[in-house]
Formats: structure tokens, C-alpha cells, sequence
């Protein structure tokens, strides 16, 4: 029998409303001089996915798309070249793609080898039954090849690379509905190029969106989602434990048919969340947006609301170059009400309402700077209030440049058995963020690769760093000496040129400890440096498998940070507590949990 999750049958009628309205009120694009509209031929779709990136290394953005054109469904890359005039125009990849409505697309260079590759989702039918498929597209000099995988199909969902394991290549986050209706939330783990798929160990979600960010600068990737569960809508944070994810205790506004960001909004340091979706309501859905700070490692809801939308997308970008994250919010307001697209300026943590652009639902958009000039562009997909489909490229006229962030030096590593901290400086004020580069020799990029040029550090990939702080952490690598480089990525999404290549050496025998080398008793040495001013090291004694927690407190026994919660092997371990540029100086507790065994050690923070 054919599985129903709770929560179909209130999606389907939510849907056919969509459908079924007429249209909408809209609105007319108003600041023109900021925001114009520029000609193309590529396709107008609805129920879309849109996304730029730079396919062919040639320092442009292409761009790909997918939905319901009005020829039928459609999936496809449109190169970005000199249209003959200086001008920027799109042509059609000859690579034929799987056309898919209901779709989710990302690009990321999953096999190391210098170029962007493709992953997509959705279904191959616009109406019931509906044929779900996940597909991966390997980039091989500009052209696309189908990879054969495993992985069951999903439509309706979300889609987004992350080195979930820490192991320095992107895994893949899938969640959407499959063949059967049932709600599924899939984990594709990256190993050498090759995916294997298992339940991501949260419940199955779909309608909604997920992004990976490292919340409490651990050095690992967690996950903000939000969507429709078998148990009503949703929005979850999931801390990234080392071994699994553990939903963190949040109350963050539950939403389906929904888009999340993380962003450092107000230039703290840490990665704060912005969500907008809907809610049933006596209107049928009506849409919901909420904006929360993060604050150690707890949200708290801004007081101020922006406008809520439904079926779009809401997303964090700096278009006026002015070095913090505005807001771009596309979509409906409400199932019967009108399609909406607002820009938010934010003034000092605020956040203004600056533009209105051409709305739509069952939208989709991107921001990127497809001409070149220094500031965010903008590609929209939906269907508009007057039921038309449409995909808008959207040129900034701004003219405001300003100069690039620099590169990041003072590159450490620190061995930690078969892993290995690393970390930087970077003088750079505001929300920055940072992507790595990891070979096997020098120059580079078969452990991990960043989508950006690595002698230039020019951007592939309209998207921030994976890294929110200064310093991450590796696992699992073989033994061997490894080069690594790392760049500054602006609010803008201009990036730095990557710093002065380091490296660093895994030892053959560093995974092999015998008991006898095994610590015999629990233990915590001082941490180190101290005083410290950016990052300080936490050493501790396991003498067997224990569930960890590291927190540390100011001197009112105020939670400042959780640095790790989860299980560890038996050996001695390392972490790294990245202070938060909101966190003040001054003493600090630092606490160390391993089953019955608490320590305690101080440690002063400089700032």
C-alpha cells in the first residue's frame, strides 16, 4: 500500500489553491536605477530551481535552469558569452539534461578536479504519477556526463553539499518525497567520487529547504532545515556531533513550502538564520518570516518582521556593497494573496525595505554577478501574479566597487591523531566567510576543493565559504603530507586571492595506537594558548569510549560556547574553541564531561 504521510492530504489542497487562484495584485519594479531588467532568450519556467555558476572556468557565470516552460518541462545550462556587442549573452549547452519540475539544483566540484559539477532533483512528470529522480552531472572540461548512482529519486525537497563527516570531500544532503508519497531525508555520503545513501538520522522532510553552516564554530558543519514531516511543519537546527546530528533545543517558527539561509547579519562573527514559509491558517496559508540572532550557540527572534513569503526563496546578500548582508525575499504572501519580491537593506542590524521586484511563486533565485562588475546580480524563476511564467536576469546598476577582502596568512595545523585542526588569520571586518583548498601536492585539490580559480582566487561559485570562522577541523585522512591554501569570501561573494600555500603531514602510525599507548585514566591539560586571542586548544584523556561535552561559561556561570557534544574513541583528543568576535574578553570556565568525569580549567580571552 501506498504510504500517506500525515500532513499530504493539507499540502495537496494548499497546492490546488495555488493553482486553482486567479491572479494575484502585483507589483511594478520600482528603483530602476538599481535593479534593471536585462533581455535573454533562455526559457520562463515555474515550479523552478535556478542557479548560476561558472561551468566552463572562463570567469563568467553560467547559469542552469529547470521547471514547467511553456513547451513542457525543461532542465538545462546556458553559457554565459559575448553576445558580439560586449554584452552578456546565454546560450544553450549542448549537453542534454533530464528535464524536472519540482526541482532543487546545486553546483559543487564533489570529485576534485577543478570544475563545477551538478546535482539535481525533482520529478519528470508535472502531475500525478510523478516520477522522482536524483541525478549527478560530472563536469568534465565543460560538458556534462550522467554519474550512475544509487540513489533513490526525491522531488519537493531540498539538495545541499556539505562535508558532513569532516573527511574533506562534499557529501550530499537529499530530502523530498519518493515514488511511494513518502517523505524521505537521505545522506549521501562522498567517498572517492562514489555516493552511498542512508537515512540522515532525522526525521523525512519535504516542501522546505536545507543549508549547512557551523552555527557553534566547532569546525564542523551543522544543518538548518525546515519543511513538512509525517508530524505536522518544521524548522530544526542539527549540531554536527562528530558521528551523527542532534537536534539542538530552538524554538524556531515551524514552516513548510519554505526557504532557510544562515548569515552573519550583524557581523559577530557567528551565522545567524533567516526563514520564511507558510502556515495554515484561517486563510488557507498565509506566509511567515522570521529572522533570528544567534547569540553562542542560542537563536532569539528579532523583534522586527519582514514581510513573509510562501513557495520562493529568502536569502542573505550584500547588493549595495556596503560590507553587511541584505535580504532578498521572493514568493507569495498567502496561497490566495499576491506574489511578492522584496530587497531589504540592512542599516546597522535592521532592515529596511528598499526594492520591490517582479513577484512570483513556485519561484526560485540566485544572487551572482554574471557581468563582471563588482556587484550582485540577481536570476528570479516563477510563476507571476498573472499566472505567466517567468525568468528574469536582473543587472545591479549600483556602481559601487569596493575592494576585494585580503587573503587570509598565518596558516596553522594542528595533528590531531589521523585528523587535523586548521587555522588563520584574517583582519577582515564583518560577514566574511572562507573556503578551503586540500591536495596531495602542491597546487592541488583531490582532498578538498574550493569553487574558485586557485591562482586568481576569482569565484566559480555565487555562493559564501563553507567555513563561517577561522579554523576548521579534518578526519579519517590517510597518511601523507597534504597542501593547503584558504580564501576570504565578502558578504559581496567577491573573494580574495588564496593565501601562501602550507602543509602539513599526516604520520603512518597515527591511527594505529596499541592499548598500551591508550590513556589510563580520564584527564584535561590546561588549555592553550592562555591568554589567547582567537583560537584556544582543549586536550583531554579518554581511556575508553565516552559520550563528551565541552562547554564553556563566563564567570556568572553564563553558557558562552559548546564546543563538542557526542561520543569519542578511547586516545587522547584535541579541539579548537573559536571565540566569537561578539564574545568578550575576559576570564572563562572551560568544563570537560566524559560520563562521571567533570574538570574544570580558566582561560583568558584577550581582545
Amino acid at each position: 500500500m501506498t504510504r500517506q504521510p500525515k500532513f499530504q492530504r493539507p499540502l495537496f489542497l494548499v497546492t490546488l489553491a495555488f493553482l486553482l487562484t486567479d491572479p494575484a495584485i502585483g507589483q511594478p519594479v520600482t528603483q530602476p536605477f538599481t535593479f534593471n531588467v536585462y533581455q535573454h532568450q533562455m526559457p520562463a519556467v515555474r515550479n523552478a530551481s535556478v542557479a548560476w555558476g561558472d561551468i566552463d572556468n572562463d570567469g563568467d557565470l553560467d547559469a542552469f535552469i529547470s521547471g514547467r516552460s511553456d513547451a513542457g518541462l525543461t532542465s538545462a545550462v546556458f553559457r554565459n558569452e559575448d553576445d558580439g556587442s560586449g554584452q552578456a549573452g546565454f546560450q544553450p549547452l549542448a549537453t542534454t539534461f533530464d528535464a524536472l519540475a519540482y526541482s532543487r539544483a546545486a553546483w559543487a566540484d564533489y570529485d576534485g578536479d577543478g570544475d563545477l559539477d551538478l546535482a539535481v532533483a525533482g520529478s519528470r512528470t508535472a502531475a500525478v504519477p510523478y516520477q522522482p529522480a536524483v541525478l549527478i552531472y560530472r563536469n568534465d572540461g565543460g560538458g556534462f556526463t550522467a554519474v550512475d548512482t544509487d540513489l533513490p529519486g526525491l522531488h519537493s525537497g531540498a539538495l545541499a553539499w556539505g562535508d558532513a563527516d569532516n573527511d574533506g570531500d562534499l557529501d550530499l544532503l537529499l530530502t523530498g518525497v519518493d515514488v511511494d508519497g513518502a517523505y524521505r531525508s537521505i545522506l549521501a555520503s562522498n567517498a572517492g567520487g562514489a555516493f552511498s545513501a542512508a537515512p540522515a538520522g532525522f526525521p523525512g522532510f519535504a516542501f522546505g529547504e536545507a543549508k549547512w553552516g557551523d552555527f557553534d564554530a566547532d569546525g564542523d558543519a551543522d544543518l538548518l532545515i525546515s519543511g513538512a514531516t509525517d508530524e505536522g511543519f518544521r524548522t530544526s537546527v542539527y549540531r554536527n556531533n562528530g558521528t551523527a546530528v542532534d537536534e539542538i533545543a530552538a524554538e524556531l517558527v515551524p514552516l513548510a513550502f519554505s526557504s532557510v539561509d544562515w548569515g552573519d547579519y550583524d557581523g559577530d562573527g557567528d551565522l545567524d538564520i533567516v526563514v520564511s514559509g507558510g502556515q495554515v491558517t484561517p486563510r488557507i496559508f498565509e506566509g511567515e518570516a522570521r529572522i533570528y540572532r544567534n547569540d553562542g550557540g542560542s537563536f532569539s527572534a528579532l523583534s522586527e518582521v519582514v514581510q513573509g513569503t510562501l513557495a520562493g526563496t529568502i536569502t542573505w546578500g550584500d547588493y549595495d556593497n556596503d560590507g553587511d548582508l541584505d535580504l532578498l525575499s521572493l514568493g507569495a504572501e498567502s496561497a490566495l494573496g499576491r506574489r511578492t519580491a522584496r530587497i531589504y537593506r540592512n542599516v546597522d542590524g535592521t532592515f529596511e525595505h528598499a526594492t520591490y521586484l517582479i513577484g512570483a511563486i513556485f519561484a526560485s533565485a540566485d544572487w551572482g554577478d554574471f557581468d563582471g562588475d563588482g556587484d550582485l546580480d540577481l536570476l528570479s524563476a516563477g510563476a507571476t501574479s498573472l499566472g505567466e511564467n517567468m525568468l528574469n536576469v536582473y543587472t545591479n546598476e549600483r556602481q559601487v566597487r569596493p575592494d576585494l577582502p585580503a587573503a587570509p596568512d598565518a596558516l596553522r595545523a594542528e595533528i590531531t591523531g589521523s585528523g587535523v585542526w586548521l587555522e588563520w588569520t584574517d583582519g577582515a571586518l564583518g560577514p566574511v566567510t572562507y573556503d578551503l583548498r586540500i591536495g596531495t601536492a602542491p597546487g592541488l585539490s583531490d582532498v578538498r576543493a574550493a569553487p574558485a580559480d586557485p591562482a586568481s582566487g576569482l569565484r566559480r561559485l555565487a555562493r559564501p565559504g563553507l567555513h563561517a570562522t577561522n579554523a576548521t577541523y579534518l578526519q579519517h585522512l590517510a597518511p601523507g603530507r597534504y597542501y593547503w591554501s584558504v580564501q576570504t569570501v565578502g558578504p559581496n561573494l567577491q573573494a580574495s586571492a588564496f593565501a601562501e600555500e602550507a602543509s602539513f603531514e599526516i604520520a603512518a602510525t597515527s591511527t594505529d595506537l596499541t592499548d598500551a599507548e591508550l590513556p589510563t585514566t580520564f584527564g584535561m591539560s590546561a588549555p592553550y594558548p592562555n591568554p589567547f586571542s582567537g583560537t584556544a586548544w582543549i586536550e583531554y584523556d579518554l581511556p575508553k569510549v565516552s559520550n563528551v561535552q565541552i562547554r564553556v561559561y563566563d564567570m556568572l556561570g553564563r553558557l558562552t560556547a559548546s564546543v563538542w557534544e557526542g561520543a569519542q574513541i578511547a586516545g587522547t583528543h584535541r579541539v579548537a574553541w573559536q571565540s566569537p568576535r561578539h564574545v568578550s574578553g575576559g576570564l572563562y570556565l572551560v568544563e570537560l564531561r566524559a560520563g562521571e568525569f567533570r574538570a574544570v580549567q580558566s582561560l583568558t580571552l584577550i581582545r
